[in-house]
Parts: C-alpha cells; structure tokens; sequence
C-alpha cells in the first residue's frame, strides 16, 4: 500500500559507491520467514527516508500489516513456498506507486497489492494492480517470458475463489483478503514450471525496465516537469530521442544567443516520436527565457492534448483546471488560428515554434481560400517570424500521412526558403539528411530538390532523424509491414511478417469475436478501440456507426480520454474513430473495421468513393493517394496490437459485396495477417 510516489529506478540513491537495487527490500522467502519484522521495516523505512523527509507513520503501520500477513500466507504454504523469492516496495511504473510486493516462483511473477483495513475490493485499486501486472508484462525484461498474475490484497474484504484464466501471459486479477492471500498462493504454486529459467530477488531487480508511455501520457510526464530520459526505454529509440532532445535546445540556444533565423527539420518513421520532442521543446520552453508553442493542424490532437495535460496537472493539484488549460493552451496552440492572429501586425510572442507534420503543409491555393491570399502555409510562417529579432521553427515531417487537398510536402517549404532569400531573409536551414535528399523516410522528393538551394545556407544533422518506431513497442517493424501491405506487395509484406515474433495483425470476419478479443485487453488502464476510415459509409450496414467528425471536438476528447465504463469512451467499443479523428495520437490495441473504400484487385488495392447508392472507382491520383493515407494512418495506431474486421458482405447489397470482402481479406492473409477465432 505505497502511500506516495516514488523515483524511477535510475534516480535510486547510491549507497558504498554502488547503486543499490530497485526494491527496497529483497530476499528468499525462507530467509524473510525467520527475519525479525523489526529489521525487514528498518530496511524499508532507511530506502523511503532516501526519498522523504521521513517514513510517515501510516506507512509504517501498513508494513508492519503486510509483513504479518505474507508471513501467516506463507507459512500456510510450508515448504511448498521455500524456493520462491520476495521483493518489496518495487518502484517499477517510472511516474506511479511502487509495487507493494512481488513474489518470484520458478516461471512466475506475482504482483501483490495491499490495501490495509480495507472492507471491499475498489475499481480503482483493481485497476492499479493489473496495471503493475500489465507493466511487468510489457515493459520489464525478467517478466516477460513468465506468467504474471496480479492479486489485490484487501485486508477485511469478503473471501472470493481464487482463480484465473491467462490473457497474452497476464492472469486476470484475484482478489483476496488477510486469510485467503495463501489460496491465492496456491493458485500461483499450481502454475509453477519447474523448467523455467531460474531468477532470484537480485536478477528481478536489476533487469532492464523499458516503459513505453503513449503520447498523452508523455505530454502529461513532459509538462509535470520531467525529462525526455525520464520516460525513454533506455534502448535504442530512446537514445535517437535523447540526441534529438539536445540538439534541437542547442539549435534553439544557438539561435536566441547569435539572434539568428533557424528552420530545422525532424524526419521520422510514424510513431517514432516526432510529436514528443515537439512537445518537450514547446513545454520546457514555456517557462524559460524562450517561449514556444507547439502548433498542429490536427485539432482533434490539440484538444486531446490539452484536455489531458489540464486534468492531469488538476488531478496533482499543481493548479486548477482552468488555470493549467490556460497554460496548455498557450503551449499547444491549433495551426490555422495562431496563422489568422498573426498573418497582419506585431511579431508573435513565441519565439520558438514547433510544426507538426510540417509535410502537410498547404500550398497557395488553399491559402487563398483560407487566409484570403495566395500565399502557401510555409511562406506565411516565414514571413510571420521574419518579424522577430531572432527565432527558430522547428518543423517535424513523416512519411505518408497526407490526408487532405492542397498539402505540397517538403518541395513547398525549399520552395519558401528560396524565396525568402531572394527578398534578402537570413533563415538559415538545420535539417535532417532525409528532409533534404528525399527517399522513404519522408513524402514526395526532397526539399530543394527541384530548384536547388538556390543560395540558403544549409547544415546536415543526423541527430535529427529518427529512425526507430516506438509506437509499436512489441513491434518496431510494424510500420514497414503497413507500407508494403499499401504499396501492394503482398509477397514482400509476408516476408516482413516473417520476421516478425508476432502477426502483424491479426483478421477475423465477425465483429463479436474482435470485440471480444479487446475486452479480454482492457485491463489495467489499456486502451482499446474502433477505428474506421471516413470513406467506409456502408459499415453501418455492419453495425458500425459513423465516425466522430474532426469538428466535434468534445466527442473525441471524450473517446480517447474517459474509462471504458463510459459509453462514451473508445473502450466501451461503440462508436469507431476515423483517420481524422486519431491522426497523432494511439491506442493500445485497436481493431480496424475494413470498408468497401479500399477494396483489392488484381491489380492490388483500388480506392472508391461512395457516390449513392453505389461505389465510384477514384480515379485522382490524389484522392487514390488520400484514401491509402487514410488507412495508414488507421493501421498504425496501436502501440501493442491490432486486429482487422473485414466483413463478410450481403448478396443482396451491391455496395457491400461479400465476393469483394473476401478478397480483401484473402489480401491481409497473404500479406502475414493471422486469422482470429473465437475463443
């Protein structure tokens, strides 16, 4: 029952010139049986004195509890319990409570959260520990190839019987009180494997634990004040984000200190973390002697964003909710109306800014239409901070992601540049090597490629690409998968597949058995979801409704944001997302609805239009491209797994043909996808 928060493990104290382990106390059962509970809470209280002023009193007696009470479930147990291992106090969740307990026994990990004198076992508690559970599962290296099973401990709760069935190595939570802890135990003991590898207290302790927040919870970490090292994995996509990190503070630095004109440009892959460093440079600049503000053209992200950063800080009692809104808002501001305040008059106060997908960038003639003058969206930013004495736009660019009309890509922003220089502007260029030469990694060709440099003084830095996804943590080949399957390389996309440890999705034809399958999901605070493309009209002819649209703002905060006892909620698996409505943000697991806008052919897949009461082939090479887009945004929103509905189709209803549905789902099969049952 950990009664306050805790430092990550990389923040413990040192103690004799080395790093003492991530528990606070650690040791075989056998040995905590016969320790004095004297010394086992002098050992706890002397790791939490190291963080707080002292170890409170009720903190105390809550030990003191949980320590009679694992010994009682113990000796229970006897000599069926002598191999097993025990650590306590764990603080495993970099930014939540400690883990109360965790038992270690051959092929097993049990998490163990007490909650002293209670009389009922709380949604809320129930929930923290299957998260612990989920963690572990996900995130800590030693935990991964054994069971998990969680149990809530409520001292003077009514008995239950203990049992539990295993979701992707997680078992569902049991729930216990003071004398049925040992039946749990037991529960444990019977899904012990004597074969499995051995660990101790110590090999648990100092495993690697990588965390992969998502995006909101990254926003919310950032704006608390933490690092981009405090929430990184600690592997390789962790380290690209750090370089990044301090090369974009450098460059801004560099900028106010030599008064100087700066573009930089950040490439990478969806879902390897653009949008983060994006925020760290806004949020950490808010309070320095540089403000920025990080703008988006996705409304539907800025409102989620800023809705979740104003509940967080409210929920900590750092500031109200209006004040941190306040604060919010200002930080993550919505693209087209900080353009509208600023297109005429005084300078802007930023002096940093930061562009998100800056590739979608629109030309001169949506401005026209927009801003009533013929100038692209890059022409505008440029002119708009020429103004300041000095600044720097930080414009972050991914493949492919281009979902509406007039959105020119890296050519309009060389095309800018160029231009700024021919009317005696000093912007000087920090970029990427792909932002400038073109290929994969970002959309179209690259950034001077058609008119040369044309005089704009330009810098390469590596740093600023990032090459590894950490979207998809349990698969960092996810995206690559989902750009073969697009291109229509079917062959290609199974070999990736291939390599893979796990499907790149997996597909069923019934609608009840993908629901079912994110249910089973749902624990312990992950997110799950419908997701649909905005071209897929007849899926309500499937029992799927249409999407929130991008302008109903309050609908997608509620979606993404509220539990999944909300019937307003992505959880509650009623109403589908679509690509505008989740572009730049994630959900755990998500199952896409598969439409008749993107059906596949022999000549691989074709896009259409529904122009009622039928179907029209597009024929726009740019609507064509819009509608792959649209599904590449869709497929690669979950960060652990996804699962494809494809349905089966109605004779009768030539606009949702099963001969057509069934080709589209013999396309994901041969593409790698595995088939889902029901269980």
């Amino acid at each position: 029952m950990s009664l306050s928060p805790d430092l990550d493990e990389a923040d413990q104290p040192q103690t004799s010139g080395r790093r003492t382990g991530r528990s606070f106390y650690a040791a075989p059962v056998s040995e905590f049986r016969i320790t004095d509970d004297d010394a086992i809470i002098g050992r706890l209280s002397s790791r939490h004195v190291a963080f707080h002023a002292a170890a409170e009193a009720e903190q105390l007696r809550a030990w003191e509890r949980e320590i009679e009470i694992l010994k009682e479930s113990f000796a229970k147990l006897g000599s069926l319990c002598d191999d097993w291992q025990l650590l306590l106090e764990i603080p495993l969740l970099r930014l939540g409570k400690r883990i109360d307990a965790v038992v270690l026994a051959p092929g097993v990990v049990g998490v163990i959260e007490f909650k002293i004198n209670a009389t009922g076992f709380q949604s809320a508690d129930r929930v923290q520990t299957e998260r612990y559970a989920q963690s572990l599962s996900d995130f800590h290296e030693a935990s991964q190839q054994r069971l998990i099973l969680p149990i809530l401990c409520a001292e003077r709760a009514r008995a239950r019987p203990p049992a539990t069935t295993f979701v992707e190595g997680v078992g569902t939570l049991m729930e216990a009180n003071a004398t049925t802890l040992a039946d749990a135990f037991l529960v444990l003991q019977s899904h012990v494997d004597p074969n499995a590898a051995a660990i101790d207290a110590h090999g648990f302790d100092y495993s690697p634990y990588r965390p992969t927040p998502n995006i909101v919870e990254a926003a919310q970490a950032l704006y608390a004040g933490h690092e981009i090292a405090d929430i990184g994995r600690g592997d390789a996509a962790d380290a690209e984000l750090q370089a990044a990190a301090a090369a974009l503070q450098e460059i801004a630095a560099d900028a106010e200190a030599s008064r100087a004109k700066v573009v930089c440009f950040v490439t990478g892959a969806p879902g390897a973390g653009k949008t983060l460093l994006g925020l760290d440079l806004a949020l950490k600049s808010r309070s320095g002697t540089r403000p920025a503000a990080l703008l988006s053209g996705n409304r539907p992200l800025v409102h989620v964003l800023t809705e979740a950063l104003a509940e967080d800080s409210a929920a900590r009692g750092a500031m109200t909710k209006t004040e941190a809104r306040r604060f919010a808002d200002a930080a993550i501001q919505n693209l087209l109306g900080y353009l509208k305040e600023h297109t005429d008059g005084a300078p802007p106060p930023e002096h940093v800014i930061v562009f998100d997908e800056a590739q979608r960038a629109w030309d001169a003639e949506v401005g026209k239409e927009l801003m009533g003058r013929p100038s692209s969206e890059p022409e505008l930013f440029l002119e708009i901070l020429d103004r300041l004495d000095w600044a720097c736009l930080v414009c972050l660019v991914g493949p492919g992601q281009e979902i509406n009309r007039g959105e020119g890509g890296l050519a309009l922003w060389g095309e800018a540049l160029r231009s700024a220089k021919s009317a005696g502007s000093r912007w000087r260029v920090v970029a990427a090597p792909q932002a400038l030469d073109g290929g994969p990694d970002v959309p179209g060709s690259g950034m001077f490629a058609e008119g040369g440099l044309g005089g704009v003084e330009v810098r390469r830095e590596p740093s600023l690409h990032l090459s590894n996804a950490i979207r998809a943590y349990r698969n960092p080949l996810h995206a690559q998968w989902v750009a073969r399957l697009l291109d229509g390389d079917l062959a290609e996309a199974k070999a990736l597949a291939a390599r893979m440890d796990a499907p790149p999705a997996l597909m069923t034809r019934d609608l009840a058995v993908a629901k079912q399958w994110l249910r089973q999901r749902r624990r312990g605070g992950r997110t799950v979801g419908l997701l649909a493309s905005s071209g897929a009209v007849r899926l309500v002819g499937e029992g799927v409704p249409p999407s929130p649209r991008s302008n109903e703002l309050n609908p997608i905060g509620h979606w993404f944001l509220k539990p999944f006892t909300d019937f307003r909620s992505a959880g509650a698996l009623e109403t589908p997302m679509s690509e505008f409505g989740c572009q730049g943000l994630e959900l755990d697991y998500a199952c896409l609805c598969w439409g008749g806008d993107l059906i596949w052919t022999d000549q691989g897949w074709l896009p259409r239009m529904m122009r009622a009461p039928r179907w029209q082939i597009a024929r726009d090479p740019e609507k064509q491209r819009f509608r792959l887009n649209g599904y590449r945004v869709l497929l690669t929103r979950a960060r652990a797994g996804l699962v494809l509905f494809v349905p089966r189709g109605e004779a009768d209803d030539p606009t949702r043909s099963p001969d057509e549905m069934d080709a589209c789902a013999d396309a994901l099969i041969a593409a790698g996808c595995a088939e889902l049952t029901q269980n």
